[in-house]
């Protein structure tokens, strides 16, 4: 009696939490849908902007010096018309990590934070930032072949801010954030409860069966409907259940105090240091440091390295290098090299091992949301599992629907014409 009025109590809140946050589960599990393939289909967009040498020219750097004049403007012209200039009589090779700095200090005089990620692939594109200011950069002459974000990525920054805060924007946007934080939290409530409704009344093979597997044939709709959120509940418990759970170290501190406190720590505070205005302090070639950090990859198991991104201008007298062997940024198979930009010399050498043990879970953590923790395999059970939850959504919004709704109305028709 008291396990029937338990169950009862469950089924009402499992609904009524269900109506209530089922439109936002629906919003996040689609856009992570489309999610899904985010970094594979970003990098396919930008081999379209690969280089073959063969088929460079003179023509081709007086091209890259016209356009760099074009988007860079009259107070750096000379500067920037003499740095791609002087590539064009070895347009053949590749340009150095110091050319392509100057190209975007040229462009961005005052952000002197900068990213250049060099794909291991001959003639491929150099993406490069300057501050939040994006270009795309021909690897032999230096032209512009982007600047800012192309289709692909802003299309998945739509879908990102859709995701995150359903595209709510500027003081509003922590509405957004909050809405899809606790709508996250239901969904928990949902997968843990849907888990307790399922359980059959008796556990045996036969019991089992019906819950596990979809019928050949439905006798209508409903039971359609209804094996559907039975069935597909149960296949994607356990992984919907771990994203919904990591995704709150974004929304929550007491998430992130949770993942550390396990291991004894306390959340890492973002390390303050000095602002810095200019890169002139930097001695060595940041070429020098690219191929120091190349034989270090080398030297150390990563010579098949797929990226290496390298970072100055964050922290004073010190160059980045992320040596990373795949597309999705998957910590195990990447560190990070640190440079002192005034003696050449790595001061740090940082793999996912070295870090903290709470920093290793939170780090894990971040990856098993997407499921890139386990690559492409991954992915794609986590992209399948959030189409499935869309199913789950719509298929209980129907079922509570009919309950709600439909069946006492059809139960007040019957009474009226029987009386």
């Amino acid at each position: 009696m008291v396990s029937k009025t338990i169950k009862k109590w469950v089924f009402w809140t499992h609904l009524i939490a269900g109506l209530i946050a089922g439109i936002f589960v629906l919003c996040m599990s689609f856009t992570g849908v489309l999610l899904t393939y985010e970094r594979q289909i970003v990098e396919f967009s930008e081999r379209l902007h690969d280089v073959e040498p063969a088929k460079l020219s003179t023509h081709a750097g007086e091209k890259a010096v016209r356009h760099e004049d074009e988007h860079i403007g009259e107070y750096t012209e000379t500067q920037a018309h003499s740095a791609v200039s002087a590539r064009i009589s070895t347009a053949r090779a590749r340009i150095s990590t110091d050319e392509v700095v100057t190209i975007l200090q040229a462009l961005k005089p005052n952000e002197p934070h900068i990213y250049v990620r060099w794909v291991n692939r001959e003639g491929a594109a150099i993406p490069a930032w300057a501050g939040r200011h994006s270009f795309l950069l021909h690897p032999y002459t230096g032209e512009i072949l982007r600047e800012g974000e192309g289709m692909v990525e802003k299309f998945f920054h739509v879908v990102t801010d859709f995701h995150r805060y359903l595209s709510l924007a500027g003081d509003y946007r922590v509405v957004g954030k909050n809405i899809t934080a606790y709508a996250n939290l239901v969904f928990l409530f949902l997968i843990v409860s849907g888990l307790y409704l399922w359980l059959p009344k008796r556990l045996n093979l036969r019991a089992l069966k019906q819950q596990f597997l979809l019928p050949k044939t439905y006798q209508n709709s409903h039971h359609r409907n209804r094996q559907w959120h039975i069935v597909f509940g149960i296949w994607c418990l356990i992984p919907l259940f771990v994203i919904a759970l990591t995704a709150t170290i974004f929304h929550f501190d007491w998430a992130n105090k949770a993942i550390y406190g396990a291991f004894g720590e306390s959340v890492p505070t973002r390390k303050q240091h000095e602002e810095i205005t200019s890169l002139a302090a930097d001695v060595v070639p940041y070429e020098t440091l690219f191929n120091a950090a190349q034989q270090h990859a080398n030297a150390n198991g990563y010579a098949d390295w797929y990226s290496m991104w390298m970072e100055i201008g964050e922290d004073i007298h010190e160059a980045r290098f992320f040596i990373d062997k795949s597309i999705g940024h998957r910590q195990e198979l990447a560190y990070s090299l640190f440079f002192d930009t005034q003696t050449g010399k790595v001061t740090k050498v940082l793999r996912k091992q070295d870090w903290s043990r709470g920093g290793q879970a939170w780090g894990t953590a971040r990856f098993l949301h997407t499921g890139e923790y386990f690559g492409v395999v991954g992915q794609t059970v986590a992209g399948l599992v959030s189409l499935l939850a869309c199913v789950l959504v719509y298929t209980g919004i129907v079922l509570a629907w009919r309950r709600l709704v439909s069946e006492p109305k059809r139960l007040r028709e019957n009474a009226g014409a029987n009386s």
